[in-house]
């Protein structure tokens, strides 16, 4: 029914290289520009914390924060000119908190992120808001039960968002799970919710746009046919997730979601399902990755494993499994970012950490190699576009370029903060930007920055996010600077990584306003 897996690598792998033009890496990172947020009267806590971070938008040109405090920042990704900033409005008199990233539509036309209302209390409720590119707001949801779990999820078609989100009752120690989907293309209502009856709270989920079919046997034991042979809408999956009281991890089903081949925008006709009819043998705190045009699927789980779907049914046990160090406090700690793939073909290298201080670098078996760090991997790596590197970052701010094969570091950089939330590679590969934990955003050029006097289109449907599902090749022809101006770096460009730099940078720029590297200075990408 399909090409054999070598055959689709190998075509894969000729077509990205074809598309590639590509920019070599510099020896070291070059810091490019800085910048503190800054506490405002109107605005809330600048802080940078789990599930909150950078986001790089479609075009490559603009960088998008989160942050704990609901307030989100947009500055242009190669200068660092700060370009808007969105602040969410309370529900009623309570204090609004984000926990989440922004997701880019794959039409382009607006983004959506998910803030917690009364986050303390007895009863919080979450809201979804949706903002043009440009910053503005589209849309505020309705109050929705509980905490969002993860990251909102956007259809292909920009019209629908998911979400998954939880109610407990810490009196009762009672969970109730909700899946929830919004019309994204207009005021965010309700289009369709269903609960969870069993006690138990729902992880966030992972989507793959238009996938060759939905990668699941028959819903309903016996049926001849299982819905999504040959059904190309998008499809979502997720797991059990931990509750708040919950002491030790057990067991958990996993859930998917799919609109039926035939539909037409009935909301009757549609309901999340179990995938399969045995409990899997974890649960998980992030979305799984799912790739290879939808028929593989990674997933970094409780007690520090990964388990993973090579071209097999998801409603049935996985096909690789493997467990690392344990998490020196919680034995059954889950891993705490989704992993992090080389390329959306059918034989990926996955990267992550454990639940413990290690990175681990998996081939599709999960023949392993495991590098010790000193803090935990809180954030998803990056992988370079070009496979040469993989970029991944400490808890203690220890942001390391390594090779992609051996995981040996090519050079490492010292944030002087925690760094907790998400990190991003600028789509040609030129520039990653990380945040750490107070606020301070820094961009470093990790390879030459190249005009271009006709960007190439940009893919609708490029990958934006962390626990969003990967489902398209890094492209290579956004926008970036189209006049280089000023020295040249200072740092020698060398086409294949993998020898240690002499000695690191010595850590971020001065933490002050806006401040652009005179060794790397480059023209402002204006919209």
């Amino acid at each position: 029914m399909f090409l054999n897996r070598h055959i689709r690598s190998a075509l894969f792998l000729a077509c990205a290289a074809a598309s590639v033009a590509a920019q070599e890496l510099l020896l070291e990172p070059t810091e490019l520009w800085n910048y503190q947020l800054t506490p405002q009267a109107d605005l809330g806590p600048v802080e940078i914390q789990k599930g909150n971070g950078v986001f790089v938008d479609p075009t490559g040109r603009m960088a998008v924060v989160t942050t704990v405090g609901a307030t989100v920042y947009a500055f242009n990704a190669y200068s660092g000119a700060e370009l808007w900033q969105y602040q969410a409005p309370p529900d009623g008199t309570g204090i609004a908190r984000c926990r989440s990233a922004v997701t880019f539509a794959p039409t382009q036309e607006y983004m959506a992120f998910t803030v917690v209302d009364n986050e303390n209390s007895v009863s919080p409720t979450s809201r979804v808001i949706a903002l043009s590119m440009d910053g503005a707001p589209l849309w505020v949801s309705d109050s929705l039960d509980g905490i969002a779990q993860g990251d909102p999820l956007i259809s292909s078609d920009g019209s629908y968002v998911f979400l998954t989100h939880n109610e407990f009752d810490q009196d009762a120690g009672v969970s109730t799970a909700h899946f929830t989907i919004l019309e994204g293309n207009s005021t965010g209502s309700v289009f369709f919710t269903d609960t969870s009856a069993d006690n138990i709270a729902f992880g966030p989920p992972g989507i793959f746009h238009n996938p060759v079919e939905g990668n699941y046997d028959p819903i309903v034991p016996g049926a001849p046919v299982s819905e999504g042979e040959n059904n190309r809408n998008d499809f979502l999956m997720w797991s059990q997730t931990p509750r708040p009281s919950d002491t030790a991890i057990a067991d958990g089903f996993i859930y998917g979601f799919q609109f039926p081949r035939t539909f037409a925008g009935n909301a009757t006709d549609i309901g999340f399902f179990p995938l399969g009819e045995i409990e899997s043998d974890f649960q998980a705190i992030t979305p799984p990755v799912i790739t290879n045009e939808g028929l593989s699927a990674y997933w970094g789980v409780s007690r520090s494993s990964y388990r993973g779907w090579n071209t097999r049914r998801f409603s049935r046990a996985r096909s690789v499994s493997a467990g690392f160090s344990r998490n020196a406090n919680f034995a059954g700690q889950a891993v705490f970012a989704a992993p992090a793939l080389s390329n959306s073909g059918p034989d990926p290298i996955i990267f992550g950490g454990s639940a413990s201080n290690e990175f681990i670098r998996m081939n599709i078996e999960f023949q392993s190699t495991v590098v010790p760090t000193q803090a935990l991997i809180m954030s998803k790596a990056v992988v370079d576009g070009e496979e040469r590197a993989v970029y991944y970052v400490e808890m203690n701010g220890n942001v390391h370029q390594a090779n992609v094969e051996t995981l040996g570091d090519i050079w490492n950089y010292t944030m002087n903060f925690a760094v907790e939330g998400e990190m991003a590679l600028t789509p040609n590969n030129d520039v990653l930007i990380v945040a750490d934990r107070r606020g301070v955003i820094q961009a470093l050029a990790v390879a030459e920055i190249l005009g271009t006097e006709a960007p190439s289109a940009f893919p609708s449907d490029m990958p934006s996010m962390a626990p969003s599902g990967d489902d398209t090749p890094a492209p290579t022809g956004a926008d970036v600077p189209t006049d280089v101006s000023g020295p040249s770096p200072t740092v020698s460009p060398v086409s294949v990584p993998g020898v240690p730099t002499a000695s690191p940078p010595s850590g971020a720029a001065s933490h002050g306003v806006l401040v652009v590297a005179a060794m790397a200075s480059v023209a402002c990408v204006f919209f």
